[in-house]
């Protein structure tokens, strides 16, 4: 969808018409570009609206204001992770999901947008609160659902320490950036087996 289109879209979307989620799609996608090239200081909602091709009041009838609209963007990055892997192996499981969520930050605008969140944690809390109850914290949750289904299954030890292990895996995708190390599927399987026997699987 252009931006031209949402344009159009938008200013023929009448009074008590539902709103065109593609409309939404495009400015959420524009203020996470902004976002992360400018942090949440450096960008306004004049901005996303000439980036997204639409009105201010278009923006405005979505999120009154700019936190709400800055929050949604950071919320919507969840949407294109997509489900956690479920193959019946623990371990392939956690192979899938670091080359899952590797592949999403690496295309878009994760990294970038970390950093930009953690500029501004100082000035503006909430936005990183929302990156954190939205993003990290239900994320970090499907791990550790993944390794419960190890645990049930008699694969993984049943007091092993799963919280760490969440925060190394984790740790391990952002860190693999940072450094500059490729996100291939050799790394992922390295970081799983880094963990195996502190988790004690079979």
């Amino acid at each position: 969808m252009t931006k031209s289109t949402a344009k159009s879209q938008d200013q023929s979307t009448g009074a008590g018409r539902p709103r065109d989620p593609r409309v939404d799609q495009v400015i959420l996608k524009s203020t996470l570009k902004l976002l992360s090239d400018r942090g949440y200081f450096g960008f306004s909602v004049e901005q996303v609206a000439a980036d997204a091709g639409v009105g201010k009041t278009t923006i405005y009838r979505r999120y009154p204001s700019k936190e709400e609209l800055a929050a949604a963007a950071v919320a919507s990055l969840r949407e294109e992770i997509g489900p956690p892997p479920d193959t019946g192996n623990t371990r392939q499981d956690l192979v899938e999901m670091i080359m899952q969520r590797q592949s999403v930050f690496e295309r878009g605008p994760g990294y970038a947008m970390i950093g930009a969140l953690l500029v501004e944690e100082q000035r503006n809390p909430d936005l990183i609160r929302v990156f954190r109850e939205r993003i990290l914290w239900p994320r970090s949750n499907e791990i550790t659902d993944i390794l419960q289904r190890g645990v049930e299954r008699g694969e993984v030890r049943g007091d092993a320490d799963l919280e760490m292990a969440v925060q190394t895996i984790v740790g391990s995708i952002i860190a693999g950036h940072i450094v500059g190390f490729p996100a291939t599927r050799e790394r992922a399987e390295r970081v799983v087996d880094a963990i195996w026997d502190g988790l004690g699987c079979l």
